[in-house]
């Protein structure tokens, strides 16, 4: 089995995720805060503050893969959030290679892109252009991942994930947000097809469902990984045009 540390497993992303293949992997979980999920028990759950690099180069020992989740959510401009969020890339990463880890992915984000207009389809080749500090600090994620494949080779795979929701927590979306409308499930599709896709060497892929109209090109992360989304989301939520 796969040795697999996931920064930040307690959110919502990770927790879905272990819950659903915590029997695929040998999976330990580091959060600041663990005690408000109930993981099964054959996950190792750590509590640890990743902004501290000493405990990064330990946790990252002897690991397969590592996923890179931790950070705080905030789209506001709070200087504080980008510079914690860029110490825990900084320290995750760099103890990824270090301990030569054979996999790195990094839970990007929309928000890379999100300064281009709505109506704009993007691919991954178009300049990033974030919208918030948040955004600038997943920018800072991706750059900084495609240095440790190129001059540490380890293999890196950054995801821009969209607007991840579960169907029985929606109450409204914009347009926008139902166009990079990512499912849970197809989520933990994409994570399976990273963890097992072997010759990658640093790729970013756009993470969002199978929507009718979609924010984000999806062709490579179809070509990549074997994704095969399954998720409307103007289906799902019974969207319909004017």
């Amino acid at each position: 089995m796969k040795k697999i540390l996931i920064t930040g497993g307690a959110g919502t992303i990770g927790a879905h995720f272990i819950h659903k293949h915590n029997t695929k992997y040998d999976i330990t979980v580091v959060d600041i805060k663990t005690d408000h999920v109930n993981f099964p028990k054959n996950v190792r759950v750590i509590e640890a503050d990743l902004s501290d690099y000493s405990i990064c180069v330990d946790l990252t020992k002897g690991m397969n893969v590592v996923i890179h989740l931790a950070g705080i959510i905030d789209e506001t401009e709070n200087d504080d959030a980008l510079d914690i969020n860029s110490l825990l890339i900084k320290n995750v990463f760099k103890a990824t290679a270090i301990n030569k880890c054979d996999r790195l992915i990094f839970a990007s984000s929309a928000q890379t892109i999100e300064h281009y207009p709505n109506d704009l389809q993007i691919d991954k080749n178009r300049p990033v252009r974030p919208h918030n500090l948040y955004g600038v600090a997943k920018c800072f994620g991706e750059a900084l991942a495609s240095y440790y494949a190129d001059q540490h080779g380890i293999s890196t795979i950054c995801l821009r994930i969209g607007a991840y929701l579960f169907v029985e927590d929606f109450t409204e979306m914009n347009t926008r947000d139902l166009s990079a409308y990512l499912h849970p499930d197809d989520c933990n599709q994409i994570l399976i097809g990273c963890i097992e896709t072997e010759g990658l060497h640093y790729e970013i892929l756009n993470s969002i469902s199978n929507n009718r109209y979609k924010r984000l090109d999806i062709s490579e992360t179809i070509e990549k990984v074997g994704y095969r989304p399954k998720a409307d989301a103007f289906e799902l939520f019974r969207w319909k045009s004017e």
